[in-house]
């Protein structure tokens, strides 16, 4: 019989959030009345620009796309005020998690990251055979006190997402920027900040000066376009660091794994800032509406920042979410977080979000 490494075995699969379809033949509901609020999407959808240049391109698939990215890494470049050999793309921002820690930990080399926050961490480090160091996050928010206690001779990357996926919680720039000044120069720490397009805090960091004013080698922001841009189909994540950094990543890097539609989609996406501005502002009043009825119920929940909250159920969180989804409501129940009375919700169109709030009172 084949046997798995042990590090490996002890991974839980990582579960996605359920398909619309999935639940549609479960339970024998109209896909049309079914709210998805379990995977973070954007309800105001893709761009119709987007939606052009992806039917002019569709004749073209029958070769293999750009490797380099070449078109849509100069149209970021210009956008962000960033060289294009400062970019680096991922099959979603997962792979680059992945690529990060297959390029860089070396034999017992551990990976650090905070309890609560994204699963891909923990997968990326064991699924590279390698162990884990999970620091404690008091009150849900990372302790980035603890991160620099905990560091040793054995650490090499450190990952940490701002706002925090799934407990919205967000790390403010004066507390980062001394973290990353304590940190050695020879541990990377990967910054995710995938949904800080919708972050509406001031003191939010500008993580970009660390690696364009400040030129350190040692730092990767993570983004995405599954997001803002409503394109999470297509699986699109960018990171930003220095060239020396992206070149040893681009070691591990699997051939052509950004596809040609999806690059020529992102590509478009550049030019969608109505598209953005109208996505943000969908979600402020979606999310106010939502906590405004929640407080109403007597729901307690975590809304710091981001295009989700999680909600306290103060029960059992897997029959309630199974309950919900019976009901056409589909939610992420977070006990594989380690918060058994916890779900995570993001903010759909607005009879969704009504239809969420009618579900959640007449299950609990």
């Amino acid at each position: 019989m084949i046997r798995q490494p042990k590090l490996i075995n002890s991974l839980s699969p990582y579960i996605p959030g359920k398909p619309i379809e999935s639940v549609a033949r479960e339970y024998g509901l109209d896909p049309k009345e079914i709210a998805k609020l379990a995977s973070n999407e954007n309800p105001m959808g893709t761009p119709q620009k987007v939606k052009d240049a992806l039917h002019e391109a569709i004749d073209r698939v029958y070769i293999y796309p750009d490797g380099g990215a070449y078109y849509l890494r100069e149209k970021m470049g210009e956008k962000f005020g960033i060289g294009p050999d400062w970019i680096f793309f991922g099959n979603g921002a997962a792979e680059i998690i992945e690529m990060a820690a297959k390029a860089l930990l070396d034999v017992g080399e551990t990976a650090m990251y905070s309890q609560y926050d994204f699963a891909m961490y923990k997968v990326a480090t064991y699924a590279s055979n390698h162990r884990g160091v999970e620091i404690p996050a008091p009150g849900f928010h990372l302790d980035l006190d603890a991160f620099l206690r905990a560091i040793d001779h054995t650490t090499k990357i450190i990952y940490i997402s701002n706002p925090t996926n799934p407990t919205t919680t967000m790390i403010t720039a004066d507390k980062l920027d001394h973290f990353v000044e304590q940190v050695p120069d020879h541990i990377l720490i990967v910054i995710d900040e995938a949904y800080f397009e919708f972050v509406d805090n001031k003191d939010y960091p500008n993580s970009m000066k660390y690696i364009l004013e400040q030129g350190r080698k040692n730092v990767i922001i993570l983004r995405t376009f599954s997001k803002i841009y409503g394109l999470a189909g297509l699986r699109v994540g960018y990171g930003f660091a220095h060239p020396d950094l992206l070149f040893m990543l681009g070691k591990v890097r699997s051939p052509f794994n950004i596809n040609l539609l999806a690059q020529v989609a992102c590509t478009a996406a550049m030019d969608c800032d109505d598209h953005v501005k109208a996505s943000v502002e969908h979600v402020k009043k979606e999310k106010a509406y939502v906590l405004r009825e929640l407080d109403r119920i007597g729901i307690s929940y975590l809304a710091e920042e981001g295009n989700f909250i999680a909600v306290n159920v103060e029960r059992d969180v897997v029959p309630v979410f199974t309950e919900m989804q019976r009901r056409g409501v589909i939610v992420r129940p977070l006990h594989g977080y380690s918060m058994p009375t916890w779900f995570r919700m993001s903010f759909g169109h607005h009879f969704e979000n009504e239809k969420f709030i009618r579900v959640l009172e007449e299950v609990l």
